[in-house]
């Protein structure tokens, strides 16, 4: 049992850093398709709020939000100029893993009666499959509906801020660039993170899940142990007392 204790907290530690350098390198490197700059570090961050808990996706989200935010002062994107503003750079990001957490999970215990009964479902029963593929999709519906929100959340807060701050408040911008071009490429980003992101976030964070190194994952596992261990402790219980019970040999 230590073992496998230490084994699962040994990959737990690796998501994590494996999650927190991701975040770092997409900083660092952005990525652009075709001149449109991609924020592929929201992805870490939506897959912590799949498979990890409040505390590590809220400090994963805030180091991406200020590295964003600082990584915009020595970029040389036409739209970096906005993102300095930190009620853009920093504000609408730091929703993003906030709103796909709280998404995710509040629909995962809306449906947990649902969920725990699919995952009760032993293999070997006639309905085991389909209670397997219930539960996945019920799942993978749940962490794309998250993905989706979460990303159209910062492209809102995004939005918003820019109206309120350089349209309705009129604050100086360093560019000369039309604020009608910042709204679009804003929504241009939006679409396709949007899309994307739905469609790769949830896999990945499903197989992280089932290997046992998320919040679920884990929870699953414990279960399936402690009923193992029970089951073991009924049967050496039975065997003790059915040992107890046995004739002694008159013959010694």
């Amino acid at each position: 049992m230590g073992k496998k204790f230490a084994r699962k907290s040994a990959g737990k530690i690796a998501v994590l850093a494996m999650l927190l350098a991701l975040v770092i390198i997409f900083i660092c490197v952005p990525v652009s398709i075709s001149g449109v700059s991609i924020a592929m570090c929201l992805v870490p961050i939506l897959i912590s709020a799949l498979v990890q808990s409040f505390g590590i996706t809220a400090i994963l989200t805030a180091i991406m939000a200020v590295g964003l935010w600082a990584s915009a002062f020595v970029s040389a994107s036409p739209v970096a100029a906005i993102f300095r503003n930190p009620l853009i750079g920093i504000v609408p990001r730091l929703a993003v893993g906030l709103v796909a957490y709280g998404v995710y999970h509040g629909l995962s215990r809306l449906a947990a009666s649902s969920l725990k009964r699919y995952d009760e479902v032993k293999a070997g029963d006639g309905d085991y499959k389909k209670a397997r593929a219930r539960a996945y999709a019920v799942r993978g519906g749940f962490a794309a509906a998250a993905c989706l929100l979460g990303t159209l959340c910062n492209t809102l807060l995004v939005s918003l801020n820019i109206w309120l701050c350089y349209i309705v408040g009129d604050m100086p911008i360093d560019s000369n660039l039309p604020m009608l071009f910042f709204e679009g490429a804003v929504i241009v980003n939006a679409v396709i993170e949007a899309v994307a992101f739905t469609l790769i976030v949830p896999p990945i964070a499903a197989a992280i899940d089932k290997a046992g190194y998320g919040i679920a994952g884990r929870k699953r596992h414990k279960r399936a142990t402690c009923k193992i261990e029970r089951s073991a402790a009924i049967d050496s219980d039975a065997a003790d007392k059915t040992g107890s019970t046995e004739p002694e040999d008159n013959n010694r």
